[in-house]
């Protein structure tokens, strides 16, 4: 008898798996893994969310040159040093978002380190930092959470340049996901996976690799409140005599770009990216200004900056943090020779070839 009842226990379990897995390959069938990637975009934007998350990103070995910068008004010093270098961080995060009136609204709070916070309302965004901060002798530098890279993505093209298909089925966060992979086409772009909570689209966890496979950086929420839950009061920030600077103004959008750009093109792109948006700013100890052009090609972005090159010049840089590759190359301009950085989420090979690619039309 206990044979009869621990076969049929087991007759059910498997039915009920099948079952269970038929609904989430029909779940599967009536979105297709674009249309989940569009739900994700919508969703981190029109619901209220307030979540903690970790975010890791790794350093692997490689031979680089290290730059320290300081800019105060008047003065700016660059230290170049090279050698191995490894490392790891983890860092961990709250952010409460919630539409208040039809405008966004959103906090973000650094939960390792100084206390630091983000705030945005619209598109209109500050940081705040504690009196002693290192970030406050930067001038220009913006306070930014991996969460504004993660989350700022368009994929509308995103299909064009990488394979994009559903790899199972998970759980995050005690949530039920859709695990899908983005595998880019060329070597010109990290690939993905991802983890979307089944019920609202929202990314729950994601990996970013390099093309052996290597985990350059990991994303994950370890805990989430969606909906009513979310209190309005938790946007507003902690009373600690901190120091509010507005982080700098928005790009412009890429009808305007051109002019911005004032005469700096770039012979080679790597297929898909295209100019989105431009900036031209003047930091206090730079002379010049400094000019940023930003690329996407719908999933990942780089950005390009240009400036005078510093009166204690500048050698050449490469550094990498997780899948963020920082590297600078000197180019001549009209007014002497010009320092171009390129900043982003691409190989440092294509990075590269895109900063030796940067020059003034008029030469």
């Amino acid at each position: 008898m206990a044979a009869r009842r621990s076969t049929g226990s087991g007759v059910l379990s498997v039915l009920v798996g099948t079952l269970l897995a038929c609904a989430a390959s029909a779940e599967e069938a009536i979105r297709t893994p674009a249309q989940w990637l569009e739900a994700m975009d919508g969703a981190f934007r029109t619901l209220d969310y307030d979540g903690v998350f970790s975010y890791y990103t790794a350093n692997h070995r490689q031979r680089i040159a290290v730059a320290q910068e300081t800019q105060r008004p008047g003065q700016r010093t660059l230290r170049f040093g090279s050698g191995y270098y490894t490392a790891a961080r983890l860092a961990t995060f709250r952010i409460i978002h919630k539409v208040v009136d039809g405008v966004e609204r959103e906090r973000i709070i650094h939960l390792n380190g100084p206390p630091r916070e983000i705030l945005r309302t619209g598109d209109l965004v500050a940081s705040i930092l504690q009196p002693g901060d290192e970030l406050l002798d930067l001038a220009g530098t913006a306070l930014r959470s991996p969460h504004a890279r993660v989350f700022a993505r368009r994929f509308e093209t995103a299909g064009d340049y990488y394979d994009v298909a559903f790899s199972g089925r998970d759980r995050v966060a005690a949530r039920p996901t859709v695990r899908i992979d983005i595998a880019p086409l060329d070597a010109h772009r990290f690939g993905y996976r991802l983890w979307l909570d089944e019920q609202t689209g929202l990314l729950l966890r994601s990996e970013l690799r390099d093309f052996r496979g290597t985990h350059l950086e990991i994303f994950q929420f370890t805990s989430l409140v969606v909906g009513a839950g979310v209190a309005t009061s938790d946007l507003e920030p902690a009373d600690t005599g901190a120091l509010v600077r507005q982080i700098t103004e928005p790009l412009a959008p890429v009808a305007e770009a051109q002019s911005v750009a004032h005469g700096w093109r770039v012979r080679w792109l790597p297929d898909g990216f295209r100019l989105a948006e431009a900036a031209s700013q003047s930091p206090l100890g730079v002379a010049g200004g400094v000019r940023t052009l930003m690329f996407t090609d719908g999933l990942a972005a780089f950005s390009i900056f240009i400036e005078a090159m510093p009166p204690t010049g500048a050698g050449s840089v490469v550094s990498r943090r997780g899948a963020t590759v920082a590297l600078t190359h000197r180019v001549p301009g009209r007014r002497g020779d010009q320092l171009v950085t390129v900043v982003g989420e691409v190989p440092v090979a294509t990075a590269r070839r895109v900063a030796a690619g940067v020059y003034e039309e008029s030469l």
